[in-house]
């Protein structure tokens, strides 16, 4: 972070002032400092901002601790990227309205320009999560970063997909990077951390509001070349990725699947919408072989392609997945058994054991019963 980067942090942390009104200022004074110190006369000049955030502006300035920001990113050790900065993914920069300031936790390297996302419901069927942990672990093993929200669902089966590769991948928050959401994503935003990042444009200690999901979805498919839907409804938030990639002039790809089920829905209507639909990860490979170079996975001596693709390691359990894996054991327990013995609520216990299922801790069996891997 170099001098100017304060300003920045400090305009970013102001209410009411939104990424576009952020670049508009910057853009037309040509440096952020000058925006910081310019007066009321000065900032009316320049055209096309409401009322509303340059009051906000002029009024909060005076109360922001310029250095605060800038000690409390050292102290959590997470970077700041801003605008200005070379290093700022150059894709994202382009889009309509870039955040001004990127929160990251890890490193964001310039191979991770050649990146897909992969997004889809919280409430994803078997197939889902198999489908998208499998297409993360091809297209990672290809060199391809997978980026993603961390959400329960589709997101956690795609990054640990990456993972299980040994590929990198991006989880983008919707709140500050040192706020985990959901908490059982701990162990996740660890491995994630070590091979890849965790990003945001929300401050530190930010916690998660619904409004800040819409705009976090417009980085995922900055972010990316293309954005490949598993699963959602008409107004998922994966649906609202997927129209924003569209906006970008990212590419859509879609999964289609069981015509019973709602969650098939918003692919199915983006393959109607003339969205690439994806059975292999050749589908998907196709449509991009114009844009990046693919590399051929390099796997191990006598190890399947199909085998090491697929494959996703056994990851240290969270305390609470440790705790939930103490009562199950090699004979079948039914959901509603195992919540008894741990006085747990049921849907909280429903999210650890498909997290852990992921990990490849735990098998589900039909009818809700769940043994040990």
């Amino acid at each position: 972070m170099n001098e100017n980067s304060k300003y920045w942090l400090a305009i970013n942390n102001i209410k009411n002032l939104g990424p576009v009104t952020i670049k508009k200022m910057w853009e037309h004074f040509g440096d952020i400092k000058t925006v910081w110190e310019a007066d009321e006369k000065q900032i009316s000049e320049i055209e096309g901002l409401s009322r509303q955030p340059v009051k906000a502006f002029l009024e909060n300035r005076g109360s922001i601790d310029l250095d605060g920001q800038m000690i409390k990113l050292e102290e959590a050790k997470v970077k700041a990227l801003t605008l200005e900065d070379a290093d700022y993914p150059s894709m994202l920069k382009n889009i309509y309205d870039p955040p001004p300031v990127l929160f990251i936790k890890g490193e964001i390297l310039r191979s991770d320009e050649k990146a897909l996302a992969i997004v889809g419901t919280r409430r994803a069927s078997r197939y889902g999560l198999d489908t998208a942990k499998k297409l993360a672990a091809e297209l990672a093993a290809m060199g391809i970063t997978i980026i993603s929200g961390m959400a329960s669902g589709i997101d956690t089966a795609a990054h640990w997909g990456a993972l299980s590769s040994k590929g990198r991948t991006i989880a983008v928050f919707g709140c500050g990077v040192d706020v985990i959401f959901p908490q059982e994503n701990r162990g996740l935003a660890r491995e994630i951390e070590k091979s890849g990042a965790l990003v945001s444009e929300y401050p530190l200690g930010e916690a998660t509001s619904k409004s800040n999901f819409p705009r976090r979805n417009r980085i995922i498919s900055g972010l990316s070349l293309g954005v490949i839907m598993v699963e959602g409804h008409y107004d998922s938030g994966a649906m609202i990725t997927a129209k924003q990639a569209l906006e970008q002039g990212r590419e859509v790809f879609a999964v289609p699947g069981n015509v019973g089920l709602d969650q098939s829905k918003g692919p199915h209507w983006l393959i109607k919408q003339g969205a690439k639909l994806v059975e292999t990860v050749d589908d998907v490979i196709e449509e991009l072989t114009n844009q990046i170079r693919i590399s051929k996975p390099c796997l191990p001596a006598g190890r399947s392609e199909t085998n090491i693709k697929s494959e996703i390691p056994i990851i240290d359990l969270s305390p609470e997945e440790r705790r939930v894996s103490s009562v199950i054991n090699h004979e079948p327990k039914h959901i509603d058994a195992i919540a008894v013995e741990l006085n747990m609520p049921v849907n909280q216990l429903s999210g650890l054991l498909m997290v852990m299922e992921i990990k490849k801790a735990i098998r589900q069996l039909p009818g809700k019963m769940f043994t040990l891997y």
